[in-house]
């Protein structure tokens, strides 16, 4: 009976369901009871041993020939660790078999005691096993369920489990050293973290189209720092590990996604693809291993052999892990850095987008709205984006900038959209009218490579959304300045002085803009990118500034400092930005007013409606201050405000009780 209890504990058959046997008569009373408990721990190493045959390497390798979907490589860990950890088991067996042949008198009793200790271990991994197979766990979610079950009060079971994920661990790591170092991706059965995307998967557009999301202030500046760098691979997140948090995992496919953008050009991309597909092919011409290599500057080995010594249980913890992937990210960061700031000139390249996004070069667009403002006046047509380049090419000349190279990244974009008229509808219709081309005009940029990673999609449209409220305040400047040779001799002081206030206005908001927002801003990015040597905090400092450009031209809202909701607004929402395009209006308006001067009673019923909206606008203005003073927006508001009423004028004729100044006292 004892050798049918060690033949139960061998698992000699392992091919059939182990059967507890029945004997006639027992030696002993108890020897029922403890071959029951023999038995049990027969049972579990037989299922333990039954998982290591089907997913142990030669499983792994036939059903890859047969075509059957294999357990990978973290499965085969497993099975090696298991193995591994057996080997004890396997040798107290034998230590029992050794003395029972030299000593027949040993009972049941004395088998059992010497494996007893083994029920801890083996419960564990058939919880292991069957947690596996019931949520089909596999690659990185099998790493993460082992490191799970590593503290353990029973010492002999952590130190089993620690070899287990030390085996696991060790593909994990391999895994993680070729992407962070080769941006290379090791992974036949799709089981680590980061994963190829399939070409069908629909990404973001190159166009920078009119913004249209909801974005808070509050998460702007992280929104804008987004980098949108796809080079095909992105993260799963059901397989990242537990102890690794997301930003971790970010981080690692940022590392290696860098590594491989040294390899690529974003200008191969095919023309067809574009806009379904961002993955870029490779760099023609160019020796992509030369410049990997020069990302680590000889620190290669370095890194190399810190990731090699995370294999090991007692130096891998998270902290330790972090620290590396900082190491080398911070090594990126400033490869990256130098080629962006050297090799394509970014700060150049932001002059650039404050020159032509911001309107910096204001006499090119001056003489560009003298060509285009009656075409933008219209809703877009098939031929308004050639008619409207052609334009900013005669503009270009007209300064003395035809011959310069920077004008040539620079090309605008009309959207056409066909109007929606059907049958019992008509063109006059509200229903088939499209916006004008103030509204839905795009400047286009051609930066060098690899500026992408600064100026993406979201980026360019944040732009674009300044360049239109820019544009739009210029042009409405410029034709009430046009206006003055009309009314200078004019003998009617209502029109004049209707006309003096609203240039006012204009002028003052156009200040604001370009001084107190844009001015002081770009010294602050200036500062900013000539402090620092690290790309990652370079994209912070542009995405703080252009964060707040937008929340101090208004076309952001952002919620109240206590509430943490995640309610967001679009900037057509603004009520300031919205008063300020309704003074725009009434200034356009005001400006077509010479088509009928000649007509004296139409003329001043016509100025007194424009004079009472205009009262009307500057009041709703300065309330807004009094219940938007708590928001940060409100702050930017009243400089606009105390520019406008620096003498009260306005408030009293808006007929307010109070100033503005009184207004931020309370």
């Amino acid at each position: 009976m004892i050798y049918d209890a060690l033949l139960m504990l061998w698992d000699c058959s392992r091919n059939a369901k182990v059967s507890q046997p029945e004997p006639l008569s027992y030696a002993n009373e108890g020897d029922s009871i403890v071959l029951g408990r023999i038995y049990e721990i027969a049972k579990s190493h037989h299922e333990i041993q039954n998982f290591t045959l089907g997913t142990g390497f030669h499983s792994r390798k036939s059903q890859t020939s047969a075509g059957h979907r294999s357990n990978g490589l973290y499965g085969q860990a497993l099975s090696e660790g298991i193995s591994e950890v057996l080997e004890s088991y396997k040798k107290t067996l034998k230590e029992v078999e050794s003395l029972i042949i030299g000593n027949q008198n040993y009972t049941l009793a004395f088998v059992y005691s010497y494996v007893e200790k083994f029920q801890g271990l083996f419960h564990t991994l058939n919880k292991i096993i069957s947690t596996i197979k019931e949520r089909r766990l596999s690659g990185c979610q099998i790493l993460s369920l082992v490191h799970q079950c590593i503290l353990s009060g029973d010492k002999m079971v952590h130190e089993a489990i620690l070899k287990i994920f030390t085996c696991i661990n060790n593909v994990f790591i391999n895994q993680l050293c070729t992407w962070l170092l080769y941006g290379d991706l090791r992974d036949p059965y799709e089981e680590f973290f980061i994963y190829k995307t399939k070409k069908n998967d629909v990404s973001d557009t190159f166009l920078s189209t009119p913004s249209s999301s909801n974005t808070c202030d509050k998460s702007l500046v992280s929104t804008l720092q987004q980098t949108p760098l796809d080079c095909g691979y992105n993260i799963n997140p059901n397989m990242i590990p537990y102890y690794i948090p997301l930003s971790l995992a970010q981080e690692i496919l940022f590392i290696g996604k860098t590594v491989i953008l040294f390899g690529f050009d974003p200008k191969k991309v095919k023309k067809h693809s574009s806009l379904t597909n961002r993955s870029m092919l490779t760099l023609q011409k160019m020796n992509a291993d030369s410049r990997r290599f020069t990302i680590w500057e000889e620190k290669e080995a370095e890194f190399h052999e810190k990731l090699q010594k995370l294999k090991t249980p007692e130096y891998f913890e998270v902290c330790n892990l972090r620290s590396v992937v900082r190491e080398i990210k911070e090594c990126v960061t400033k490869h990256l850095w130098a080629v962006a700031v050297e090799e394509a000139q970014l700060i150049h390249e932001l002059h650039l987008m404050k020159d032509f996004y911001l309107l910096g070069r204001g006499e090119l667009f001056l003489e560009l709205l003298r060509l285009t403002a009656p075409m933008l006046d219209k809703a877009t047509t098939r031929t308004s984006t050639r008619d409207m380049n052609h334009a900013f090419q005669l503009a270009a000349r007209a300064v003395f900038l035809s011959n310069s190279v920077d004008v040539e990244k620079f090309s605008f974009e009309l959207p056409y959209v066909k109007p929606n008229i059907s049958a019992n509808s008509t063109i006059e219709d509200g229903s088939s009218t499209v916006a004008d081309g103030w509204s839905t005009i795009i400047l286009k940029y051609d930066f060098k490579w690899p500026l992408h990673l600064l100026f993406a999609p979201e980026v360019l449209a944040r732009y674009n959304d300044m360049f239109r409220l820019l544009l739009r305040i210029k042009k409405t400047q410029h034709d009430l300045h046009a206006l003055w040779k009309t009314y200078k001799q004019s003998t009617r002081f209502s029109m004049c002085q209707l006309h003096n206030k609203l240039m006012f206005l204009m002028d003052n908001l156009q200040h604001y803009l370009q001084a107190d927002v844009l001015e002081t801003n770009f010294s602050r990015l200036m500062e900013a990118v000539n402090k620092t040597n690290d790309f990652e905090k370079l994209k912070k400092a542009h995405a703080t500034f252009l964060a707040d450009i937008l929340s101090q031209s208004f076309l952001t809202v952002t919620s109240c400092n206590d509430s943490d909701s995640g309610d967001t607004l679009d900037s057509i929402n603004n009520p300031v930005f919205c008063n300020i395009m309704e003074l725009l209006k009434l200034c356009d308006s005001f400006c077509s007013i010479s088509d009928f001067a000649e007509n004296k009673e139409a003329e001043d019923y016509y100025i007194r409606g424009y004079s009472d909206k205009f009262n009307k606008l500057v009041k709703q203005l300065m309330q807004l201050l009094v219940s938007l003073r708590d928001r940060p927006c409100g702050v930017y508001l009243a400089r606009l405000l105390m520019r406008l009423d620096y003498n009260r004028w306005l408030s009293g004729e808006a007929q307010l009780t109070q100033s503005v100044t009184n207004m931020l006292r309370y």
